[in-house]
Parts: structure tokens; sequence; C-alpha cells
């Protein structure tokens, strides 16, 4: 079910919103709000949809020191070919995640037409970056859990993505928990293209264009897969993007299965965060 998989746009996203050096001995997540416009990019028979569109709003404020914070948005309206009145969906997620990468806090809702539908919480924490995580999910489902010691947190996993893109790397294997598919984590096979710079940003005002154009890039694809699937498994999701070295990423495509979407990176606002005391 599409809002089932949303959340997946973002936290690693598919979108690794990211600003590090080139010297860095890790990556630095760069405080920001940004925006885009959402468009059908395929639709098969097999969805039993005429058209798709919406907006997606992604915030992330916070340092290795404070902690990350997360708020997303995605609305959509579905229309069928059926014939049936189109349907409004809106996914809203608030996070919280250490920066030790040790605990992960994540509060979901869905609703459909303007109606409550789902929500949910998921805490989740470790002890060390090695060890098992202990998971309790609450809301319309209750339950206790165990995450695998293997499996990383959305921040930790963006930050590895941009380390390997730096490091002229092309492929990442990694199991992730992000907390939006229950007590349930990922394995997530991201492959990483050469690296570029002189994109021209459409859309934004002559002096950002001009700074992301001195900004090195990579073509990002990330699959998805359930943590038992066997190889010959097809992904659940698929997500492309361009990622810049500054964690800003444009070109979105969303694979579902049965219909994509594209994303356009339509406003960007960043913010000034302390470094760390």
């Amino acid at each position: 079910m599409f809002l089932s998989r949303t959340i997946r746009l973002i936290p690693l996203f598919s979108i690794c919103f990211v600003m590090c050096g080139a010297g860095a001995e890790a990556a630095t997540l760069a405080a920001h709000r940004a925006y885009y416009t959402l468009d059908a990019k395929r639709m098969d028979p097999e969805s039993g949809l005429a058209s798709v569109s919406g907006r997606l709003a992604y915030e992330i404020k916070g340092s290795d020191c404070e902690g990350y914070a997360v708020s997303y948005r995605m609305a959509n309206r579905f229309t069928r070919g059926d014939g049936t009145e189109p349907q409004e969906s809106d996914f809203r997620l608030t996070s919280f995640e250490t920066g030790d990468g040790l605990t992960l806090d994540v509060q979901e809702s869905q609703f459909a037409n303007a109606k409550a539908e789902a929500n949910s919480r998921v805490k989740a924490r470790r002890d060390t970056p090695e060890s098992a995580a202990d998971g309790e999910l609450s809301g319309d489902e209750s339950k206790t859990f165990k995450v695998d010691a293997k499996a990383l947190f959305p921040t930790v996993f963006q930050k590895k993505i941009v380390d390997v893109a730096l490091s002229g790397a092309s492929r990442d294997d990694s199991i992730v928990f992000e907390g939006t598919e229950g007590d349930k984590a990922q394995h997530v096979i991201t492959f990483i293209g050469a690296k570029k710079t002189g994109y021209e940003l459409a859309g934004m005002d002559e002096a950002t264009k001009a700074e992301f154009a001195k900004l090195a890039y990579w073509p990002i694809t990330m699959s998805y897969y359930p943590v038992d699937a066997t190889g010959d498994a097809q992904p659940t999701y698929q997500s492309s993007f361009l990622m810049f070295e500054n964690g800003v990423s444009t070109e979105l495509l969303m694979d579902y299965g049965t219909y994509a979407l594209t994303g356009k990176l339509s406003k960007l606002d960043v913010f000034k965060t302390d470094a760390c005391k």
C-alpha cells in the first residue's frame, strides 16, 4: 500500500539530506527544509490509477550533540480509472534520533480524505552501536520486540551513504531499521554513480544556482527488500535521486511497483546550525 512505504522517500531516502566535507571523518547533517512537487511517472494497468499528484515537505534540525529532529509530510491526490471520486491521502511523521545513533523515536499518522486512519509510535534503544536494540510499538497495535544488532537507525545510515560516496565506492549493503514498518527492518542495497559537478538547479535564485553548480553530486539508487528475502526476490520499493555533497537531493524517482512518482525540488530553506561544544 502506498502510504505504508511513503516514509522511505526520506529518511533514508532515499533522500539523504547530509552535509559533509571531503576531509571530514564522518558526515554531519545540515539543518534545512525542502519542498517537492510530485507527479506520476508511470502507472501500470494493475495500479488502477488514472492520475497521481501531490506534495512532499521534509525538515531536519539538530546536530550530533543535540540529536536530530525530523518532520515529514506527504499529501497526494489519487484518481482511479474506474470513475470513482478522487482520494486524498496525507502521511505525517515526526522522529527524533540521538546523535550517537543509540535511540530512535518515530511517530506517524495517516489520513484519508481528511479522516484519521492510523496512528503509531515506535521507540527503539540500544546500549552500544554494536548491540541489539529493545523496541516498543504502540498505537493501533502494541508490542515489544528486538532490533537486530546489524540494523542501522536512519541517521546513521544517512551518514554512512555520504561517507561511502565520498570514499569513491559504488555500492553499499545495509540492514536498516526506520521505525515505519512496525518491528521490521529492511535490507537496503544502494548503488552510487560517478561523482559529478556543474549541476544547474532549476527554479532557484541565481545565487543558489551558482552555489549548487560548485557542489559535487552523485546519482543514487536504493532498493528495499525484506531482511529474509532470497537472492531472486524483487524489491518491495525502489528510489533514485541526485544527492549533493551538501545533502540536498533532487530529481527524485519513487517506484512502488505498479506505479512510480517523480519529485522536483521546488523550494529550499537552509538553517544555521551551531557547532557542537
